[in-house]
């Protein structure tokens, strides 16, 4: 996998070359937007469940959809209209209450990241790799974020998701600016 990058970067097409500023002011936009959704994590956490929300309600309205245009096949027709409506109604309890499901998101991730963190530490410890320590800490991490949004709840519900974006949005505007930067190198 990192050979084919490398091949990329080193024969990189010269459309790709020539627009490195467009890919290092993208990075630096999804950086700025980062930090501002850390600012704001609250604003950027209501935000992002009610997007999450309106996006079920457009894939609800889309089997629904599919399920009535299967002819023939009246157990997919039943099966897909009550998923159409689960996610309808999920959805629209994340739109028309978007704290409320914040905090439901939150406990979810915090149960989730005690439980891949005790999985990767005894993983770690279990199997025989190299830098079993690395696995260990990363096992660490997770379960000790998690321990601390379930701590934190219900107020943690608040702000953690629109922590998580802003961090999210700052790494991976970083790594855009990194491809725009290597880009930039190759065409001079």
């Amino acid at each position: 996998m990192q050979r084919q990058f490398d091949i990329f970067v080193v024969e990189a097409p010269d459309v790709l070359a020539v627009h490195w500023g467009w890919l290092i002011a993208l990075g630096l936009g999804l950086v700025a937007l980062g930090f501002v959704a850390i600012w704001r994590a609250r604003a950027a956490t209501l935000v992002s469940v009610g997007f999450l929300g309106a996006l079920l309600l457009v894939g609800a309205v889309a089997v629904l959809i599919f399920a009535f245009s299967l002819a023939g096949y009246w157990t997919d027709f039943f099966a897909h209209v009550l998923w159409a409506i689960l996610v309808g109604i999920i959805g629209l309890i994340l739109v028309t209450r978007p704290a409320i499901s914040a905090e439901a998101i939150t406990l979810v991730l915090a149960f989730y990241f005690i439980a891949t963190g005790v999985l990767g530490i005894g993983f770690a410890l279990s199997s025989h790799i190299e830098s079993v320590w690395l696995y260990v800490f990363d096992g660490l991490v997770s379960a000790v974020l998690g321990c601390l949004l379930l701590a934190g709840w219900p107020l943690s519900g608040l702000w953690a998701i629109g922590l998580f974006i802003g961090i999210d949005l700052i790494l991976k505007g970083g790594a855009i600016v990194t491809l725009g930067l290597s880009l930039r190198a190759i065409s001079e």
